[in-house]
């Protein structure tokens, strides 16, 4: 494990700065229900897709916090860790923040991000969500040495027939620039359908398309009792499996997820949420 981790270290060391002349801010989904079920939050409900497409908290019925972290390829090197928040400020809209740290003594990304979304109507969702990024490298590999952006992700959510959803979400559609240096935040579209027959046992299949390309994810939930629910899923580019689980007790949510990579470790993700 030693062997790779420092591997893996020194590889995304040296492509830094070709990363963020595509894609900085990469990982800001750390949603845990969404990731074990594939990476298919643009059609999730709820905190926990509040990246994956600011319509998923519209109309939440009770504020909520959450605390989690995301362990890629189980390298502690490359740890992000995330807060969350929601509060409904009428039956229909919420409001909600979001924070994102990633780094350490070379690197660091952190995020901050205010989310409005509503119901326009009993069946259709909508979300917009203006974001502020900030990378700094303080070794003199980048050009720019630290520069922020401002960046703005929107996204909407329709119910059909009670079972069905249709969701679409964009990330950065202006491809805000990073300070001066011409490079420029990650842009993403996702899109997807999912089907509820009970409540819990979800069934979900979304597209999404950034500069790696086209990417399809599958996930499932299956709800075993009223407190634990059991998630699967895949996706391609790299091809992977992904799981987790979540547990409520009065109140208080425990969510683990992983998923594996075709020649890496692992990624790990866990956090808990409290509803008030």
């Amino acid at each position: 494990m030693t062997h790779w981790k420092g591997e893996i270290l020194v590889a995304g060391l040296l492509l830094l700065p070709v990363s963020l002349s595509m894609a900085s801010f990469e990982e800001l989904e750390i949603g845990i229900t969404a990731q074990a079920m594939g990476g298919t939050g643009v059609v999730a409900r709820g905190l926990g897709a509040i990246f994956w497409n600011p319509a998923s908290v519209a109309g939440s019925s009770s504020p909520a916090v959450s605390v989690s972290g995301r362990l890629p390829w189980t390298s502690f090197d490359f740890t992000t860790v995330g807060v969350d928040g929601i509060v409904p400020i009428s039956d229909s809209w919420t409001a909600g923040a979001a924070v994102r740290f990633f780094g350490g003594d070379l690197y660091t990304e952190q995020t901050v991000a205010l989310t409005a979304a509503g119901q326009l109507t009993r069946d259709m969702a909508i979300g917009i969500q203006p974001v502020y990024c900030r990378a700094a490298i303080e070794d003199g590999v980048s050009s720019y040495g630290s520069g922020s952006a401002i960046a703005f992700n929107i996204g909407f959510q329709v119910t059909m027939y009670s079972r069905w959803m249709i969701a679409a979400a964009v990330r950065n559609p202006f491809q805000a620039r990073l300070g001066n240096s011409g490079e420029y935040l990650q842009r993403k579209i996702d899109a997807g359908i999912s089907y509820e027959p009970s409540p819990g046992m979800i069934t979900a299949v979304t597209l999404s398309r950034d500069f790696r390309g086209t990417r399809l994810h599958v996930g499932q939930s299956l709800p075993l009792g009223d407190a634990f629910l059991l998630m699967a899923g895949a996706q391609n580019s790299p091809t992977s499996v992904t799981g987790g689980f979540s547990i409520e007790i009065e109140g208080l949510i425990f969510e683990y997820a992983a998923q594996t990579h075709p020649q890496l470790a692992p990624t790990h993700q866990a956090g808990v949420t409290y509803v008030f």
